[in-house]
């Protein structure tokens, strides 16, 4: 018996001193996902609206990096670690600022940005509320990564996405590496449909809305860019 409850003993020592497994570090933010939507203070974008004509600067107010960490109840280490970023932009238009975050979708032990049927990140896009404990309409408006030249039949996260080879032009230059995306419902757009065009190292290059029944396409006629 004693040496039962010595055993016992020894094996409780053993597990206590067991050194805690480190930590993994927090899996970063896919260079090309940043091209597309990551920008600082400095940058600035102005659109024309199709409906009225009239020009709309924006300008990003903004931008934070952070990380997100997830732990499961009854665990020490994150089953979810990432970086993240608050990029905050303002429009002359006027109207809340608006907030563009990221999410990741694919769990530790996972690196990688996701295959052909379900991207890992996914970029959000929302109102700032600052006088409320979180930001409103909150919505899905860009996934990565995607195959290129690939017209999905149904919809990843509740858009329908689709990213050019061929360059595409804008009344103007040419952008290469165009992702075409369609959120139905769009929450950071009040619910209305709406379909943006993101193009590497210059972010949003045409955004097709239609508000209160009234169809505007805002289209890029000239930025400043700050990565």
């Amino acid at each position: 018996m004693r040496r039962v409850l010595s055993f016992c003993l020894f094996l409780l020592l053993a597990l206590g001193c067991e050194k805690p497994q480190p930590e993994p570090d927090a899996v970063p933010l896919p260079a090309g996902l940043k091209t597309y939507v990551l920008f600082q203070p400095g940058t600035h974008w102005v659109y024309q609206d199709s409906a009225t004509q009239q020009l709309d600067s924006v300008w990003v107010v903004a931008t934070e990096m952070s990380e997100v960490r997830s732990v499961l109840r009854g665990r020490s280490t994150p089953d979810l670690k990432y970086e993240d970023f608050r990029m905050r932009t303002r429009s002359s238009r006027g109207g809340p600022d608006l907030v563009y975050g990221v999410s990741r979708l694919c769990a530790l032990p996972s690196r990688d940005d996701g295959n052909d049927q379900y991207p890992c990140w996914a970029v959000t896009r929302a109102e700032v509320r600052p006088n409320s404990t979180a930001d409103e309409g909150g919505a899905y408006v860009l996934p990565y990564t995607l195959p290129r030249n690939y017209a999905r039949p149904d919809y990843v996260l509740g858009l329908k996405p689709y990213w050019y080879t061929a360059p595409l032009s804008f009344g103007g230059p040419a952008y290469p590496d165009v992702l075409e995306v369609l959120n139905p419902t769009d929450a950071s757009e009040g619910g209305w449909p709406a379909r943006y065009y993101w193009a590497p190292g210059v972010g949003i290059v045409r955004q097709r809305v239609r508000v209160n029944f009234v169809n505007h396409t805002r289209t890029l006629v000239r930025a400043r860019i700050m990565q």
